[in-house]
């Protein structure tokens, strides 16, 4: 195989390979409570990833633990909640709105909650993508990868130019 089908083979790999995304699992007991797991799409555990019950209507956390290799059996809230599945990272959150309980949630009132203006924060350097889609980061790193070999190229061939000219003389 020569070099070029090399560097091909090489550029034209998927980048995504190293890729992966939380799932969140939610079974319903049928008693009161639910079990929640989580793991990445790859196999992988996702133990150490932080498991909230957060009500939708405040925002306030209901429940809060770290998930370990096992399921979690939790308490169904009597509110309207979410599950959040966080993985610590900026893609590695996952969300799922809450099973009600056997009777139903209880009616809660809207509390009109004094709101702060919230300071912008600038993103992360570490934080910021490229693009969310695979398909224009591929692009966009051949397209690179395609001008530094026109340059490569066009130097190496006006050096060849210049020391014929050279000869010639």
């Amino acid at each position: 195989m020569n070099k070029i089908s090399k560097i091909a083979i090489l550029l034209l790999s998927p980048l995504y390979i190293f890729a992966h995304s939380l799932v969140l699992y939610v079974d319903d007991n049928k008693d009161g409570t639910i079990t929640i797991a989580g793991e990445f799409n790859t196999g992988e555990s996702a133990a150490g990833a932080l498991i909230l019950l957060e009500a939708l209507h405040s925002g306030e956390i209901l429940f809060q633990k770290r998930l370990t290799d096992d399921d979690l059996i939790v308490d169904i809230p009597k509110i309207p909640y979410k599950i959040v599945l966080d993985g610590g990272g900026a893609d590695h959150q996952e969300e799922k709105i809450g099973v009600p309980p056997p009777n139903g949630f209880d009616k809660v009132e809207e509390k009109v909650a004094k709101q702060e203006p919230k300071k912008e924060q600038k993103p992360s350097r570490s934080l910021i993508k490229l693009s969310s889609s695979t398909a224009v980061n591929v692009s966009i790193i051949l397209a690179f990868v395609l001008l530094f070999a026109t340059i490569f190229i066009s130097i190496r061939n006006t050096n060849k130019i210049l020391k014929k000219l050279e000869n010639n003389k």
